[in-house]
């Protein structure tokens, strides 16, 4: 099991690569009520941070075994702060997709830290289970205060503290560099294109699961005040939800780690995000509201660390399960572009019309995936 101290500094940038997703209902809607954006606008912005994310963990599955581990660390800092600092000068639309996909490209550095270390492991999926929990914790607490920052400094506010945040993940520094593999020279079995096929089919099931939860998240807040919340009971079901079910579900994976094995936690996983996603679009009520909003956070970090164990199980490096991340968080960048076509004047039906089909077709893939995930564990590379 991982020292402790390699697991603050996971922790740390684990939340530094979260940072495109952490309070992004409540960016999402800061933008429509502070700068004047339509919730169009808004869910493109959003997509567009992503895909910064996104195609930079593709830029770095080449280079996350061979570059430097600090260098990307001081980088993934440095970009997010400044990214986060010339949001707050900016208001129009272009300047906006611009700053936040440079945002997305930091963030991307920052989990290329993370799994470079956390894949290393004997025990992957407890280490993910963990520092999950830290960085679901910490998302928790930023949601449910987020609305106050809001309305005590508006959106400039949020975002300076976001990069304060960001920037304690130096003072674990040290530790990244004693911490996790030592860097190779890459050889033709490193690359992305050589992960195994059985693979294949677990990396399309994260981004259509991810698109799903993507369309859900980015107008979740949008969704809440359509059920006739005000933005400070959205923000606290949302963080309660991450602090107590989001928590609790990768507390759990932790706890019975392979005991019922890969495919049941799978199944209950997504079963959880097809029941919640149709309490949220379709409940219209402030209690649906919450016990929606607990579910998808259940049903999110519960699963996910069974993904990622299986793809680091093939990949000590890490370059899987930085596929893994990519096809996440290109599904989380897919759904609120996808959600933000399709919102019509009538409500956010259609949103959960798109999660409820992603959701549907993943649970299709995850079952023969899962099945066999302890044939694709056994043997562990080198």
């Amino acid at each position: 099991m991982s020292n402790p101290r390699s697991l603050i500094s996971m922790g740390a940038f684990s939340m530094a690569g979260n940072t495109p997703l952490v309070v992004q209902p409540m960016i999402v809607g800061a933008m429509v009520d502070q700068l004047g954006l339509t919730e169009r606008q808004s869910g493109l912005v959003a997509s567009v941070e992503l895909m910064g994310l996104t195609l930079g963990i593709l830029a770095m599955i080449r280079v996350m075994s061979t570059a430097p581990r600090v260098a990307l660390a001081v980088s993934a800092v440095g970009i997010i702060v400044l990214a986060d600092i010339l949001t707050c000068f900016v208001s129009s639309v272009a300047w906006l997709l611009l700053i936040r996909f440079i945002s997305g490209i930091g963030a991307a550095a920052a989990f290329c830290v993370y799994l470079n270390m956390a894949s290393s492991d004997e025990h992957p999926e407890h280490v993910f289970a963990i520092v999950n929990a830290i960085s679901i914790a910490y998302s928790g607490v930023l949601t449910f205060v987020a609305p106050y920052i809001l309305h005590a400094a508006g959106l400039a506010g949020l975002l300076i503290t976001l990069s304060c945040m960001t920037l304690l993940a130096l003072l674990t520094i040290p530790w990244v560099l004693r911490f996790g593999p030592a860097a190779s020279r890459p050889t033709k079995t490193q690359q992305f294109v050589s992960l195994p096929s059985r693979v294949a089919p677990l990396l399309v099931m994260m981004l259509l699961l991810y698109t799903g939860h993507g369309a859900i998240w980015a107008f979740q807040e949008r969704i809440g005040v359509a059920a006739g919340l005000d933005d400070h009971a959205v923000g606290k079901w949302l963080g309660l939800s991450m602090l107590v079910w989001g928590v609790g579900g990768s507390l759990l994976a932790r706890l019975l780690s392979m005991t019922i094995g890969r495919m049941w936690p799978q199944v209950i996983s997504l079963g959880a995000s097809c029941v919640a996603v149709l309490l949220l679009v379709y409940g219209s009520t402030p209690a649906a509201f919450a016990i929606s909003c607990g579910l998808i956070a259940f049903s999110w970090f519960y699963g996910l660390p069974y993904q990622m164990g299986l793809l680091a199980a093939r990949d000590p490096k890490g370059r899987a399960a930085l596929a893994g991340v990519m096809m996440s968080t290109g599904g989380m960048a897919l759904g609120p572009a996808l959600a933000a076509l399709l919102l019509v004047g009538h409500g956010h039906w259609p949103i959960g019309v798109l999660a409820g089909i992603c959701y549907l077709c993943a649970l299709a893939i995850a079952v023969p995936s899962a099945r066999a995930a302890p044939i694709l564990a056994q043997a562990r590379p080198a």
